[in-house]
């Protein structure tokens, strides 16, 4: 018998499809833009390994730029401060002097009478009433510490605003305080009366920790500002992988590391303490 003319087409047999000698369908071609698991797998675990190792070379550029911007700021309030002195007789300006009408002019500007006591963080400062202003606008902008970390949660703002986190060398301030009774008028310390002024500090990175002022207490001590660097306080702010900043009268910033047995744990993560040993008067006078 002839085989049916209407299936003698193997094509026709197998509903329109030709698989070719044996009458095997062929293996379909997988597509190569899909990933199996193993690949992602693998892809996910060199992605994770490139990011731990990228990370440490990233945090350092942002210490890098930080300290850079620092070291900047720390120089244009040196620039200043020498300017000051040219125009006056080379006499220091006070940590601080009370107005006869009251409130108090900081080195870094003015709190009114009505600011004082007040609340913190509401306490009002005009920057633009300071022994410093009229120079920094010479000698250009002077920017916050980028390292302070200002809006974490265990900061504690004491005005409205930030005034760089600096701490000034008290030793070059007239003494603050006169004895009872007299006149707010102590003498200024001059530039001429120290030795040897490469070897004493001018301003550096400061702080301070607070456990006595509301919303800080005991239990929930708080970072702050600090605006002094004395002989006895632990608030020297090692802000810049473990160091701190100073510039020197001359105008040179050098970095240091705390000096041992000084340190001011309270915060996590934040490391705080002196330079030098407690009552040491070494780079202030």
């Amino acid at each position: 018998m002839r085989p049916d003319s209407s299936i003698s087409d193997p094509a026709a047999r197998g509903g329109g499809r030709s698989y070719g000698t044996g009458g095997r369908p062929p293996r379909v071609a997988r597509g190569r833009n899909a990933l199996t698991l193993v690949e992602l797998l693998a892809t996910a675990t060199i992605v994770s390994l490139l990011l731990v190792l990228v990370a440490p070379v990233t945090t350092r550029l942002f210490a890098t730029g930080y300290n850079a911007r620092c070291v900047n700021s720390l120089r244009q309030l040196s620039a200043a401060t020498q300017m000051y002195l040219g125009d006056n007789n080379q006499k220091f300006f006070p940590y601080y002097e009370d107005l006869p009408e009251g409130g108090r002019r900081w080195y870094f500007g003015t709190e009114p009478a009505s600011s004082q006591g007040g609340p913190e963080g509401k306490r009002t400062v005009d920057v633009t009433d300071s022994p410093l202003h009229p120079y920094l606008l010479s000698v250009g902008k002077v920017e916050i510490c980028p390292a302070f970390p200002y809006g974490s949660d265990y900061w504690k703002p004491k005005f409205k605003g930030a005034s760089y986190g600096y701490g000034y060398n008290v030793f070059l301030s007239p003494p603050l305080r006169p004895s009872p009774g007299a006149p707010m008028r102590p003498t200024p310390i001059s530039l001429l009366s120290i030795p040897q002024p490469s070897k004493v500090i001018l301003f550096g990175d400061c702080a301070q920790v607070n456990d006595f002022q509301a919303p800080a207490s005991s239990g929930n001590p708080l970072l702050e500002e600090f605006y002094m660097i004395d002989d006895t306080y632990k608030t020297i702010h090692f802000r810049h992988t473990g160091r701190a900043n100073m510039v020197f009268l001359d105008g040179h910033v050098e970095a240091f590391s705390p000096h041992p047995g000084t340190l001011d744990s309270r915060i996590a993560g934040q490391t705080l303490g002196r330079i030098t040993p407690r009552r040491s008067t070494e780079h202030l006078k």
